[in-house]
């Protein structure tokens, strides 16, 4: 295990993935922060990554690195070594496994770099730690402390986010009420991984006849489609917020629900951040990747197939031509496993 001066030591975490996989780096944040107090501890991530964590008090600076826009090429990158380096950093653990991650830790001049063995450019990492696979990528994460400490006793490896202060819900209409307040989040970067428009009208339908349910639809400007034929579909009211929110105040929305209805995508895990209950429905990927709720009440919608899983994102195409993964799911089964977490719910603090 390393011996690493502890009154201030400089220690970089770099994850520039996507929004999801960013906020499943916190619990490590929080292990560092409490493994050395004392720390200066710093996030290298995207811009995204730095809207939905900045004011996470575990961490003393968030660096961003915006790698498709305004730094994508050999300046930016070349920018941003220069930057890294300037803030003498003692150790690095890189969750992120990509080649452009190993080539910033390279010329980075950290003397002490953690990632996983199956990384890019693996040979530039001092100690390279087995990424475990039947883990969840929480406990995949953490591992990378091996080399560094122990966990402490007690620690409890919980998602976090910060949520914007005096967050209300009337800035988006919502008034009080006391029927569950249900979001949707039927986007996903990967076009598989989307439950039809179809199913998510049908069981809007369901939870708002039999439940009164108030249903939010939420995502990003990429899923103003989607989101957009599941209002017209339904036929009964429903609240689109669909980019009509910042990152933050999608984040609060959803530590307000009494229930998330979500594909395999990032707002599962700000769902798990505030343990929202989840219905979570998975299509050509599976829980076992490691990327499902996580300590939070939650039920897993699948089918069980033979071609499942077929890629490690979502392939943009069914491979075989035919969807059944995501055309046999049913509205009544996630209805089902709605009433059952429903049932179950916590009080809503509806601030």
């Amino acid at each position: 295990m390393l011996a690493l001066r502890e009154e201030r030591i400089r220690i970089l975490i770099v994850q520039t993935a996507f929004v999801g996989d960013i906020i499943l780096t916190t619990p490590l944040i929080s292990a560092l922060k409490a493994i050395y107090p004392g720390s200066y501890l710093a996030l290298l991530t995207t811009p995204a990554g730095k809207e939905a964590l900045s004011g996470l008090k575990e961490l003393d600076e968030i660096i961003s690195y915006d790698k498709r826009k305004t730094e994508k090429g050999i300046c930016g990158f070349f920018r941003k070594v220069k930057q890294i380096r300037n803030r003498k950093f003692d150790l690095a653990l890189s969750p992120h496994r990509s080649f452009r991650t190993a080539l910033i830790l390279a010329f980075s001049g950290i003397p002490v770099l953690v990632g996983f063995k199956e990384s890019s450019l693996r040979w530039i990492y001092h100690f390279r730690i087995p990424r475990q696979r039947e883990l969840h990528e929480v406990e995949r994460n953490l591992k990378l402390l091996d080399p560094v400490s122990d966990l402490p006793d007690g620690f409890d490896a919980k998602v976090k986010l910060p949520v914007p202060e005096n967050f209300d819900l009337s800035k988006f209409g919502i008034k009080t009420f006391d029927n569950p307040l249900i979001g949707f989040a039927p986007g996903s970067a990967w076009e598989t991984k989307r439950l039809p428009a179809e199913k998510y009208a049908q069981l809007a339908q369901m939870l708002i006849k039999e439940l009164g349910a108030k249903i939010l639809l939420l995502g990003d400007a990429q899923d103003q489609g989607v989101c957009e034929k599941i209002e017209k579909l339904a036929g009964v009211p429903l609240l689109n917020l669909c980019a009509k929110t910042t990152l933050p105040e999608l984040m609060g929305i959803i530590s307000k629900l009494d229930l998330l209805v979500s594909n395999d995508s990032a707002p599962v895990h700000i769902g798990s951040a505030f343990s929202i209950p989840s219905v979570v429905i998975f299509g050509p990927t599976v829980p076992e990747f490691g990327f499902g709720p996580y300590k939070n009440p939650h039920r897993i919608v699948q089918k069980q197939l033979a071609c499942r899983p077929c890629h490690h994102h979502g392939p943009r195409k069914c491979p075989e031509g035919h969807f059944k993964c995501m055309m046999e799911i049913k509205a009544e089964e996630i209805f089902s496993s709605a009433k059952e977490l429903l049932r179950e719910r916590r009080p809503r603090n509806s601030g």
